[in-house]
Formats: structure tokens, C-alpha cells, sequence
């Protein structure tokens, strides 16, 4: 029987403030990690040294945070570089205000710049990554800063996440067109009286949550991530009240999904 890969949830909150739940952070079996937010530093030495790759869906802190501390952790002891991937503005935001030898050392010249301990890679949006039987396809999606969604296909499942976004169109044309979708995560950050809000800082509320999946042909689980904590009951409320349109779950830390 074919081996499923796991999705476990690290962090998946739109902020601090609710014990255990860290910002967004996923982990792909035991070596790729998905985002680097808060959730990142649950994770015992062992299993932070088993990371090889990770994968940044845009440059904002909730999903950024723990790199630097993730990097210096584990750098020195590794045989090979840590490989970050990210678009062009994520690396630079990383190169210009993270690793700039202020804020944090430069890894990519640690201990030299034959073996560093960090290197980066460049993706774009249409960028396709494989690893082993897993299959990354990152697409563009809205939001106030170059950001991207993740679509997951392995031998016996797949997996989207759409990341930071606000009312967007083509990560959905890509998503519609995998053969079967199993799970979809997606943002729900602000209650629907903070709509005004979520047209600002470009996420979703409830109302704009369902609009979007109105774009999703795939019948599949559905799991909403990044609720703000000071309004986390309201939210959730929202999204399973009487005006909801489809069946969600709300993401919590310490979830795995078998893809």
C-alpha cells in the first residue's frame, strides 16, 4: 500500500495571543516546511533539524518569524544548506531587512560562501517543484505584498492552501484544473463587520470567504486558517452560522492530514 504524506499543522492563527496556536506554519512530512511563523518553534531540535526545505508563501512576519531563529539553530550542524524558496520580493525582503548582519547575521556567508548554511531560491508563480513523489505548484494570489498560493499533488492525495489573500481568480482556475482535490485551506482574518478591514490589509472575512468558494469545483474538505485572535469567537461564529454556505472546519495546531 502506497505510504501517505502528512500535513501537520504548526500554526495556523493570524496572530498571537491563544496559547498553542502559532502563526501559520505547515510541515510536509518531516522535511519541508511550509511557511515559517511562530508554530515553527513547538517543534523539538530533532525534528527542526530534519528540515531541509522551506517554502515562503510572501515576506510578512507571521510567516517569516521563526527563520532566523530556525536558521542559527540548526545552521552549523547541517551537512548541506538549508534551501529557502520564495519570490523575488520575499528573498530580497529576507536579504535587505532579516539576514542583513543587523537584525540577524548574514547565513548565506556563514561559515563561508563556499558552504553556507542558508541558500536561497528564487520561484515564481507557475513554479513546480518536485520532491521525491511530492509535487509543489505554487500560483499567485491577491494580497498587499507578491504572495502565493501551494498546490500539493502526492501518489495518493492532494492538498491547496491558498496563503494570505484577499477576492482572487487564478489560483482557483489552477486549483479547479488538478484531477481531485482532497483538502483546501484557506484565510478567514476578520469578521464580517471588519470587511472594511479585509479590502484593506487584503484578506477575507466570512462574507468574502464564501463568495471565494463559490469558485472551487472540487467537492473536498474545506479548513479555515489566520482567524485573528482578539475576535477569534466572532469568526468562527460567522463561519458556521446561520449564514454560511458551506461546511468548514477551523484549523487548530497539532492536526495532521495524511494527503
Amino acid at each position: 500500500m502506497q505510504k501517505h504524506s502528512t500535513v501537520e499543522v504548526l500554526g495556523c492563527s493570524g496572530s498571537i495571543g491563544i496559547p498553542g496556536q502559532g502563526t501559520t506554519s505547515f510541515l510536509l512530512d518531516q522535511d519541508i516546511l511550509i511557511d515559517a511563523g511562530t508554530g515553527v518553534c513547538a517543534l523539538p531540535f530533532e525534528r527542526l533539524e530534519a528540515i531541509e526545505h522551506v517554502f515562503l508563501t510572501h515576506s510578512h512576519l507571521d510567516h517569516i518569524c521563526s527563520l532566523p531563529l530556525l536558521v542559527d539553530t540548526v545552521g552549523v550542524s547541517r551537512a548541506s544548506a538549508l534551501k529557502v524558496y520564495g519570490l523575488e520580493h520575499t528573498i530580497n525582503a529576507l536579504k535587505s531587512h532579516i539576514f542583513n548582519n543587523c537584525i540577524w547575521p548574514d547565513f548565506t556567508k556563514i561559515p563561508n560562501e563556499k558552504t553556507p548554511v542558508l541558500e536561497y531560491q528564487v520561484i515564481k508563480s507557475g513554479t513546480i517543484c518536485d520532491l521525491g513523489k511530492r509535487r509543489l505548484q505554487f500560483v499567485e494570489v491577491t494580497h498587499t505584498v507578491p504572495a502565493l498560493g501551494v498546490l500539493l499533488t502526492t501518489p495518493t492525495g492532494t492538498w491547496a492552501f491558498s496563503g494570505d489573500t484577499h477576492q482572487t481568480v487564478n489560483f482557483y482556475h489552477h486549483v479547479n484544473q488538478l484531477a481531485k482535490l482532497d483538502y483546501f485551506f484557506i484565510e478567514s482574518a476578520f469578521p464580517d463587520k471588519e470587511k472594511w478591514l479585509a479590502d484593506l490589509a487584503k484578506h477575507l472575512c466570512p462574507q468574502l470567504l464564501f463568495e471565494e468558494l463559490n469558485k472551487l469545483q472540487h467537492p473536498c474538505q474545506v479548513w479555515v486558517s489566520h482567524l485573528k485572535p482578539r475576535e477569534y469567537e466572532l469568526i468562527a461564529s460567522e463561519l458556521k452560522g446561520p449564514n454560511a454556505t458551506h461546511q468548514l472546519g477551523i484549523l487548530s495546531a497539532g492536526q495532521v492530514f495524511h494527503i
